[in-house]
């Protein structure tokens, strides 16, 4: 998730990141977060981002999810089995 954090600082501009961790029946739940410019910000067309992280979180049997978040900014929520 630390690719969401470094997306933050290249794509979101002026924004505040949110990091939670919690215990989800059997997983780690993993949720970063900003409220920046979300899916409006332009993408550098360099990077795999989040497609290497969808595929490190499924190679340990979990789920990732990503895009524009409610109210806006961007959001990558992982959920990983323990």
């Amino acid at each position: 998730m630390q690719e969401g954090l470094t997306n933050i600082r290249k794509h979101a501009g002026p924004a505040t990141a949110h990091v939670v961790l919690r215990p989800d029946a059997g997983a780690l739940r993993v949720e970063v977060r900003d409220d920046g410019r979300g899916a409006a910000a332009p993408d550098d067309g360099r990077g795999l981002g989040l497609t290497g992280m969808r595929e490190r979180v499924a190679a340990h049997g979990g789920t990732l999810t990503a895009g524009p978040a409610p109210g806006g900014g961007f959001a990558v929520c992982a959920r990983i089995p323990l």
